[in-house]
């Protein structure tokens, strides 16, 4: 038994409130612990992890699928037969093909698939998980790659590896199987046949900046796509602001949407030239053709490998699962690379082109990932042509008419 003396002294006194101090701080964090679940709807999970709602990461799988796309349609089907899906794009006829193409493979899935730029998306997709804790989709393919990282950190995806994993290079996929790289886009010089040659087009960045080129260039707002916006902090970072100042004088026709550009090389108007759009190398004989910079200059390029990824809280998880297998599917990845390259190792690209990796670092997909992981880098540079072009202008390509979209290449 402690006396009245000693429990007064300075020192017992001392040793008692570190008692209560650490009784108090045991008692706090099993309460917490045993809370947690009531406390997680307001809080999130406890272990770092920010924003509403919030859920623990799967477990990541230690292989990939093993089941056929076959076992796995069945399991789809038994489920009730629904998918839904959010996938990145200008215009909203650019998945028509795609879903054409799921729907005969497997008749019995309904395949919602809502198309709009990848960033509208992702603030659709926030507020749901914030308001209900759901994402309200069972899929989604991003160009924000930036958004796929935040969200497997916020333990909202579902760690899943399709069969084909292995093929995927690892340079697009996450290592614990939350996303991955469906299929590679890129933007770089692309030409009207009936406007101008091969020979003439220009080749590099300061190509563009010769007179013969005043009021016959296309280009999407920088400020209206990461994309696009990186080609142009290349080009500020490789030529220089002047050049930038210059590329405007050449009194640009500034477009939203980077289907957009395609659509207007191939309208009677006098722009014949972009770097701005996508077309899949085809034959000239759809109107546009696609050419690679020199090694000497490839500023204005980009390419990047679009992410797919499975919510955690998808409604369909078999129907999700039979897609992401589709996706990554030899027989569908076939037919991506008639337009380029797969995102598999195992499948030939397009007849005339190298193996990506045989391109270096001029079609290297790391340095776009870095940029859209540097947010405060991205939107500073976006202020900057916001202040030289002023807000895009114009209805958003979702909006246009689709019968004066065309599809080229391997929307053809």
């Amino acid at each position: 038994m402690w006396s009245t003396a000693e429990i007064h002294s300075p020192s017992s006194a001392s040793t008692l409130l570190q008692m209560h101090v650490t009784l108090f701080l045991l008692v706090t964090y099993f309460t917490a612990v045993s809370a947690a679940p009531l406390l997680q709807p307001i809080f999130g999970w406890l272990g770092g992890l920010s924003g509403p709602n919030s859920s623990p990461p799967s477990p990541a799988p230690a292989t990939a699928e093993t089941q056929s796309l076959d076992d796995l349609y069945k399991l789809a089907v038994s489920e009730g037969g629904q998918l839904i899906v959010r996938a990145g794009g200008d215009t909203s006829v650019q998945q028509d093909p795609f879903v054409q193409s799921f729907q005969e493979r497997f008749p019995d899935i309904n395949i919602t698939i809502t198309v709009d730029l990848s960033k509208y998306h992702d603030g659709i997709i926030d507020r749901s998980l914030d308001l209900t804790g759901k994402a309200g989709v069972d899929v989604a393919h991003l160009q924000t790659y930036h958004d796929f990282v935040r969200w497997k950190a916020e333990g909202r995806l579902l760690n899943y590896k399709p069969a084909g994993w292995d093929q995927v290079t690892d340079d697009i996929k996450d290592p614990d199987g939350a996303f991955v790289g469906m299929a590679y886009y890129l933007f770089t010089n692309t030409y009207a046949t009936a406007k101008t040659s091969a020979s003439d087009a220009p080749k590099t960045f300061l190509d563009y900046l010769d007179s013969k080129w005043k009021n016959r260039i296309v280009s999407v707002y920088p400020n209206d796509d990461d994309a696009v916006l990186f080609e142009f902090y290349k080009i500020q970072q490789t030529h220089g602001w002047q050049a930038i100042y210059d590329f405007i004088a050449q009194g640009i026709n500034w477009v939203r949407g980077t289907a957009t550009p395609s659509t207007v090389l191939l309208s009677d108007g006098p722009e014949a030239v972009t770097f701005t759009t996508a077309t899949g190398f085809p034959d000239a004989s759809s109107g546009v053709v696609e050419q690679l910079p020199p090694d000497s200059d490839s500023s204005a390029l980009v390419i990047w490998a679009q992410r797919a990824a499975i919510f955690n809280t998808a409604e369909h998880p078999a129907a999700a699962k039979l897609y992401m297998n589709w996706l990554l599917s030899v027989d569908y990845q076939t037919v991506l690379a008639s337009g380029g390259w797969s995102v598999r190792n195992d499948v030939p690209p397009k007849e005339g082109l190298k193996p990506l990796a045989e391109y270096g670092s001029m079609l290297d997909t790391k340095p776009f990932d870095e940029w859209m992981l540097d947010r405060e880098l991205v939107e500073r540079f976006r202020m900057q042509f916001e202040q030289l072009l002023g807000l895009p202008q114009g209805l958003s390509p979702i909006d246009e008419p689709a019968g004066s979209l065309r599809r080229i290449g391997v929307y053809q």
